[in-house]
């Protein structure tokens, strides 16, 4: 097999590993209902394949890739606002709006995609994340919110893009350990297809060549 395929399967299999985990719902540990006093009226018998134990909820996956998707909009935010600042000084509107921009991506993370009610089903490895982002999303928020200096803009400005790519590779590493086995065969299964389409355009070029 040459590098090419071998760099197309890679890049592939970590498309799918990406796509697998954004669209899973959320698994919810649920305690086992109280005891209740038996209804006379009988009810027809319900068939469900979702464990009561594991109950599949209606809140949007992916809460930390979202966060590393308002991270890396605000880091873009704030090196666009340095240049800016640059050559029109700390008090030019394309460097208030730009911050101001960049603060409500940092709300909208904080209130929204890492609030309690989407991170209380996480396990413990993605929670600690989680919570990694909050502290320093609040860190850069209080900084900006009184920034006036150029080297502090700076600083706001490299401390959410190392943030950023830091948590984004803790997260893809973490999620390749946690794979389920039924997440493994299929990502696998995926692949194999992806490299016997690739194998047999490789044949049809050499036998056209």
């Amino acid at each position: 097999m040459n590098t090419q395929i071998v760099a197309v399967v890679i890049s592939e299999g970590a498309k799918l590993v990406g796509q697998w985990f954004r669209n899973r719902p959320i698994l919810i540990k649920t305690a086992p209902p109280a005891p209740v006093a038996e209804v006379p009226q009988q009810m027809p018998p319900v068939n469900s394949s979702v464990s009561t134990e594991e109950k599949a909820t209606e809140i949007a996956t992916g809460c930390i890739p979202c966060a590393i998707g308002h991270l890396g909009t605000c880091s873009g935010l704030l090196n666009e606002a340095m240049r800016f600042a640059n050559s029109d000084g700390m008090q030019s509107n394309e460097v208030i709006d730009r911050v101001g921009k960049c603060l409500d991506e940092l709300n909208a993370m904080e209130r929204v995609d890492l609030r309690p009610e989407m991170l209380v089903s996480l396990p413990d490895w993605e929670r600690e994340l989680a919570d990694q982002v909050l502290v320093a999303s609040r860190e850069t928020r209080h900084a900006l919110e009184g920034f006036e200096f150029v080297d502090a803009l700076e600083k706001a400005a490299a401390q959410t893009q190392t943030l950023r790519t830091q948590i984004w590779r803790k997260w893809i590493k973490s999620k390749m350990r946690h794979l389920t086995p039924k997440e493994q065969a299929r990502i696998q299964e995926k692949v194999i297809e992806k490299l016997d389409e690739l194998q047999l355009e490789e044949g049809e070029e050499e036998t056209a060549g």
